[in-house]
């Protein structure tokens, strides 16, 4: 039950991205996103789950790369350190839940 809660936040946290994301759109903003964002919002919406792996990777090879930029640069806002710490915590939900038997993606 814990861990269906946690895909469900998962699930949820990356939709109200999205949503806030194709809000700054529609409103003519730049959204301001880091870069290592877009490699993580790819991999949580792959739906193959073949390509999923391969975008997990690099997003997570991206969150690394980024991490070690913060040793020397300060973050582009105050909340980027935590995100950080969310996507690879929800990049390890969705592995793990890759690994189970019946192996299907989160919204499967």
């Amino acid at each position: 039950m814990a861990r269906k809660l946690r895909f469900s936040q998962a699930y949820i946290y990356t939709e109200k991205v999205a949503m806030q994301r194709q809000l700054n759109m529609v409103a003519g903003k730049r959204s301001g996103e880091p870069a290592w964002y877009q490699s993580y919002f790819l991999a949580m919406v792959e739906h193959d789950r073949n390509k999923a792996l391969l975008e997990i990777e690099k997003a997570r090879n991206a969150i690394r790369e980024r991490t070690l930029e913060l040793q020397h640069t300060p973050p582009s806002n105050p909340r980027e350190v935590q995100d950080l710490v969310n996507a690879l915590t929800y990049l390890g939900i969705l592995l793990m839940h890759m690994g189970t038997e019946d192996g299907n993606l989160l919204w499967d």
